[in-house]
């Protein structure tokens, strides 16, 4: 038998197809030929080898969708813990906006005392006072850590700007001393050099725009001269 043809027996015998040539002729001629003998044992191993690394992968795409289906299953409680911080900030936010704005309507939230019939005085003056020393130390601080400014003069500003509505509105009314007026000028000063400090430190910008190696950068002056892989065909 010519070892093409039973080559081809082989292969099909390998396949599990139906052989062209009589399986006794090619088994006899196995055992005269080294060189078919040899070759059908590497045939056999390669088919082997072929057959565990289709196996491999169909696990491999059966895992994978597993995995990805999990994951669809724990993607709220996993974006839920990557943003509860900010879940939390937002809230602690507007429950404050919320105690300010029911403030501004007429609710006072336990000011007027039960028992004595008026307004107590005192506790008030000592919420001005923590108010007042949390913002002085925060301003200190400011002069060495110069990161912070930016937080400390969006708070400022936009204490001052409803500060300064209620003091005009107490002054029209007749409730504010000039005194008191003139206390609350620091705060102002530090509102204004809060920005000041905020604008002349800004952080490094580290997107791909501001180094220059963005993908809508345009294109390269014609003098360059630039490396190619060794692979390619216009190096």
């Amino acid at each position: 038998m010519d070892c093409t043809v039973a080559r081809e027996a082989l292969s099909a015998r390998l396949d599990g197809e139906r052989e062209p040539v009589p399986s006794a002729r090619v088994d006899e001629h196995l055992r005269d030929c080294r060189e078919c003998a040899a070759w059908y044992d590497r045939a056999g191993a390669l088919s082997l080898q072929l057959r565990d690394l289709a196996d491999g992968a169909l696990i491999g795409a059966v895992s994978t969708r597993e995995s990805d289906r999990a994951g669809v299953l724990t993607g709220p409680a996993r974006w839920l813990t990557r943003h509860f911080l900010t879940i939390a900030i937002v809230a602690i936010g507007l429950a404050q906006v919320g105690l300010a704005a029911a403030q501004a309507v007429g609710v006072n939230f336990g000011m007027v005392a039960a028992h004595h019939g008026s307004a107590n005085g005192a506790h008030l003056l000592n919420e001005s006072t923590a108010w007042s020393a949390a913002l002085g130390i925060a301003t200190v601080a400011m002069a060495f850590r110069r990161r912070i400014a930016p937080g400390l003069a969006c708070v400022l500003v936009v204490y001052c700007g409803f500060l300064a509505y209620y003091v005009a509105a107490d002054a029209l009314a007749g409730q504010v001393t000039p005194l008191r007026v003139l206390s609350h000028l620091p705060v102002a000063l530090a509102a204004i050099v809060s920005v000041l400090a905020s604008r002349a430190t800004r952080p490094s910008d580290p997107s791909p725009r501001a180094r220059g190696d963005d993908d809508e950068s345009p294109a390269a002056a014609p003098g360059r001269r630039h490396l190619r892989a060794a692979d390619d065909p216009a190096a």
